[in-house]
């Protein structure tokens, strides 16, 4: 089987050189493995680093910095392009256990039902790729479990998981699979699309399993499997990732074709209230700086309002296409 690892990294200098280590260290039997490296505009010499210490790796450098859902989409491209089977989507904090891509590609293998699927996430260990402790993300996710992404603010609104007949064992059909360590099946990515480069980054990763669900495969954490993560996202924690994160949550629930018209605006109205307070995903901020993004990210949703409405009509068309089926419906 072919399979493309892609990392993307923009200043991510110091976490490079274990992260693809323990990706070429993998063990492939059975598996034609490239490892790809995608520099989103880095100032620090990643990909000078990259290209030193492992020639083996392929290297593409983005002129500028398309946030994580353009660079991934690069890197995509061109493992679709080279007709991979499998691509294998990796952040730069991440160490990958020799055992890791060969055991995600023995269970896709084995179910074809599956159209992405990803490791629990363990808590990096800058010394071992050994498996000891859950980091934060898959302490929520098992907390969460397989509710909806929004299920705080909305109890009662249908989990995306799919039937209990049918399913293998030992996965969690969570909300989504996190793009720090993401395995997409060729075909489905030909089928459905790539990410929507609407959202730069923040919830790009959810929006492509919502569509792959919606395509009629399943999406799942496998729980026998794992990777190191250390997280916390390379955006920081300021006015990027409150921005981001506030106004695409928005863009989410409005191009959601699960929710109505109805519930999305009562949904919405509960988060403008906290957002106006500055009290809402991505931080903290004053309620005058809450009030000014606010206005701000439905500015900018006014403007989306068009690509909105046609993301709607056609994710609708997703629903009950075949798997066999490689229609394009790509975001653009």
């Amino acid at each position: 089987m072919k399979v493309t690892t892609i990392t993307v990294g923009t200043n991510e200098r110091r976490w490079l050189e274990a992260c693809l280590r323990s990706q070429l260290a993998s063990d492939r039997a059975g598996i034609d493995l490239t490892v790809r490296y995608i520099d989103n505009d880095s100032r620090d010499g990643s990909a000078d680093l990259v290209r030193d210490l492992f020639p083996e790796v392929l290297v593409t450098r983005n002129s500028r910095n398309l946030g994580f859902a353009g660079a991934n989409n690069v890197g995509m491209e061109l493992a679709l392009a080279d007709q991979a089977d499998y691509v294998f989507l990796v952040n730069p904090d991440t160490r990958t256990p020799r055992n890791l891509v060969a055991g995600l590609i023995a269970f896709m293998q084995a179910w074809p039902e599956y159209g992405i699927v990803g490791p629990m996430q363990y808590r990096y260990d800058a010394e071992s790729t050994d498996l000891t402790e859950y980091n934060d993300w898959s302490r929520q996710a098992v907390i969460s479990g397989e509710r909806h992404g929004f299920y705080a603010d909305w109890p009662d609104h249908p989990s995306p998981a799919g039937d209990a007949a049918g399913r293998a064992p030992d996965t969690l059909e969570h909300a989504y699979v996190q793009g720090s360590a993401f395995l997409a099946r060729a075909t489905v990515l030909r089928q459905i699309g790539l990410f929507d480069p609407v959202f730069h980054t923040y919830y790009e990763e959810v929006d492509l399993c919502r569509r792959v669900r919606w395509a009629g495969h399943r999406v799942a954490l496998l729980l026998a499997h794992g990777i190191q993560h250390q997280g916390g996202g390379g955006a920081g924690n300021g006015r990027y990732r409150r921005t981001r994160m506030r106004r695409n949550r928005y863009y989410y629930l409005f191009t959601d074709i699960g929710w109505s018209p109805a519930r999305a605006a009562r949904l919405a109205g509960r988060w403008i209230v906290r957002d106006l307070r500055g009290r809402s995903v991505g931080g903290r901020a004053n309620p005058v700086v809450g009030t000014a993004e606010t206005l701000v990210a439905f500015g900018w949703l006014g403007l989306q309002a068009p690509r909105i409405l046609g993301r709607r009509l056609r994710y609708r068309r997703l629903i009950g296409v075949s798997a066999t089926q490689h229609t394009a419906v790509a975001p653009r």
